[in-house]
């Protein structure tokens, strides 16, 4: 903790001055490559300030295949956070990913804790998992509340499977049960994997806070945005940034408060990181080529084709459907197409279902998606739709045609074989009558057979999509 220079009233007044300083990240989704980069910050702000503290929002792991992948998914990055030196991290929807037993493995696995309060083990089990945490530097209290997001079937943004064994409850309620932390801390923070705009709620629900560090959404916050006393940061996603909090305190009250947003990825590599990282990837099988791209594929939607066409190529159907939430990669460059680009694309491994559905259940399942979804337009192979998007935020897209290939209208009352991933056949209504069929064959495992021996595969301009604004 750094002690800045005390004025002369408060010097003559025996007043308490200190400076807490406070890093926030959130959503590194396992990019373990720029973790070099954020050792090197961090000896910088460390070297300075050894009491500075490190915060995570959340959605630390999901997004590496080194990480999501083996025998204990998430538990390589808690290991590279350890050696990060966090101090606290709540907990982000994709926590969950590996279910009940993996993200035991991984709190056990931190030498930080983890903190929320909308979530405990059901059943009397036991969680290495607090609702907060107060950290004391020299004579100042900061307590941290922590939350993760809860979408309207009560489960964090998370395959139903995986949140067994958990109960989750409304943030915005049981974040009062732990008002009473204001009087008995100095600076009061929210550690949270809300979204920006559910962050500007809580500011006006919880005002005691003085600062809430969020995730979710990706949202890049330059410095804070004020609501009302309550500052509030965020750092977009993948290492590309970091939030400096300072906080001046005198007599246990806080005097003044800024935040800054500071990049990351124009610094030096950390060697013993990079180290660590090059050890992490050290997998022979994730490293085997299965063929090439060329030219670089440059939209998500295009990435999206070429996972839809590789379900449709496993099953043998007439379609296939991925939710566009399911595609983790903006982009691919030009060259070869490894087995850890199929578990970059599809970290999440969901099991493929095959059903069947007339037209007219296939138009209302597509148009089901986004809201299930919250990413967008599904992606689509086997068929080319149009659809409109209102304005109006709220408001859902529409559907308004659904053409085969050769621009043949689909039949309302005809039956269409479909694939599609486990995920989308648990959170979709409506869904068809059938209920399908579930392969023993995950999505990253469809697109290793797809690509296997293919050379030089150009995805670069395919859409089957025509979406309009109104």
């Amino acid at each position: 903790m750094k002690i800045p220079f005390i004025s002369l009233l408060a010097t003559l007044g025996s007043a308490f001055a200190a400076q807490v300083s406070v890093l926030g990240i959130n959503d590194m989704h396992a990019n373990i490559d720029d973790l070099p980069q954020l050792a090197t910050f961090l000896k910088t702000e460390r070297a300075a300030d050894p009491d500075v503290l490190l915060f995570s929002a959340g959605d630390n792991r999901t997004g590496n295949p080194y990480v999501d992948n083996g025998d204990q998914p998430g538990v390589p990055m808690i290991k590279l956070m350890n050696m990060l030196g966090f101090d606290l991290s709540t907990m982000g929807n994709h926590e969950f990913d590996s279910g009940l037993i993996g993200l035991r493995d991984s709190l056990d696995a931190a030498n930080f804790n983890f903190v929320c309060a909308n979530v405990q083990a059901d059943g009397g089990a036991e969680l290495n998992l607090k609702p907060y945490h107060i950290f004391e530097r020299d004579g100042v209290r900061i307590g941290v509340i922590g939350l993760v997001q809860i979408g309207s079937n009560g489960l964090p943004d998370v395959h139903p499977d995986n949140g067994k064994g958990l109960k989750f409850s409304d943030p915005f309620k049981a974040v009062r049960d732990y008002a009473y932390l204001r009087e008995k801390c100095d600076v009061l923070i929210l550690l949270t994997h809300l979204g920006f705009e559910d962050d500007i709620k809580l500011a006006t629900l919880f005002p005691e806070a003085d600062a809430i560090i969020g995730g979710h959404t990706h949202t890049r916050v330059d410095g804070a945005h004020m609501v009302g006393g309550v500052m509030i940061t965020q750092t977009e996603n993948k290492v590309k940034y970091i939030t400096r909090l300072t906080f001046d305190v005198e007599d246990g009250k806080i005097v003044s408060k800024k935040a800054e947003l500071i990049p990351l990825r124009e610094l030096a590599k950390d060697a013993d990181m990079q180290a660590a990282v090059d050890t992490t990837k050290a997998s022979p099988y994730m490293q085997r080529r299965l063929g090439s791209v060329k030219p670089a594929i440059t939209r998500r939607e295009s990435l999206g084709c070429l996972m839809a066409d590789s379900l449709r190529a496993y099953a043998k159907t007439d379609v296939a459907v991925v939710n566009f939430g399911n595609v983790r990669l903006e982009e691919f460059p030009e060259g070869p197409f490894i087995v850890a680009d199929c578990y970059r694309l599809d970290p999440f491994c969901n099991k493929t279902v095959v059903f069947k559905a007339t037209g007219k259940e296939l138009t209302d399942f597509l148009n089901a998606i986004p809201s299930s979804d919250h990413h967008g337009a599904p992606c689509v192979s086997g068929i080319r739709y149009k659809a409109v998007k209102p304005a109006a935020e709220l408001q859902p897209m529409r559907i308004t045609e659904i053409t085969q290939p050769d621009g043949t209208p689909i039949d309302p009352d005809k039956y269409y074989t479909v694939a599609t991933n486990s995920y989308l056949m648990s959170t979709v209504t409506p869904l068809p009558a059938d209920p399908g069929v579930a392969h023993d064959m995950d999505g990253a495992r469809a697109i290793m057979l797809y690509m296997d021996g293919k050379e030089n595969v150009d995805y670069s301009n395919v859409s089957n999509i025509d979406v309009t604004v109104e």
